[in-house]
């Protein structure tokens, strides 16, 4: 997204990227803030605030239910009697609704290959929350200094 906004409409984006050290071990970067860079093309602004909110568009329910059942169907724990398949169904297909589209169905992806000890377990509501919010945050904060330029 920063490559097409500067090369397609003159705007300059910066991430701010902070380190972090779970408790689990490793390392991870997160994207704390962004700033749209002095020099951008000012008349420019407005287009690339659009195109940054369409890219916040979330999925339909029906793709959020299907990539669900791709996931249910990747994962063991993944079954469940048809009232509760249903109401979970409902509650997951929400929470994916809350984010970019492409970011729903790439958590959904990520989720069903991460090779988790003892097996592939279907994910809880809070781990398919914090996968799309991770794979989202830079957006969102991109989105809002352009708006906020």
């Amino acid at each position: 997204m920063l490559t097409s906004l500067r090369s397609s409409l003159g705007v300059e984006v910066t991430l701010d990227v902070a380190i972090r050290y779970p408790k689990s071990g490793g390392f991870l970067a997160q994207t704390v803030g962004a700033s749209v860079l002095p020099g951008s093309d000012a008349a420019s602004l407005p287009q690339a605030a659009s195109r940054m909110r369409a890219a916040l568009t979330g999925p339909t329910k029906e793709q959020a239910e299907d990539w669900l059942i791709m996931l249910q169907a990747a994962c063991a724990g993944g079954r469940r009697s048809e009232v509760s398949a249903t109401v979970a169904l409902e509650l997951y297909a929400g929470c994916l609704m809350r984010f970019p589209a492409d970011v729903a169905k790439a958590a959904c992806m990520r989720l069903a290959l991460d090779p988790r000890p003892g097996g592939n377990w279907f994910p809880t509501l809070a781990e398919l929350n914090a996968m799309c919010d991770a794979l989202s945050s830079s957006r969102r904060l991109m989105a809002h200094a352009l708006e906020s330029a």
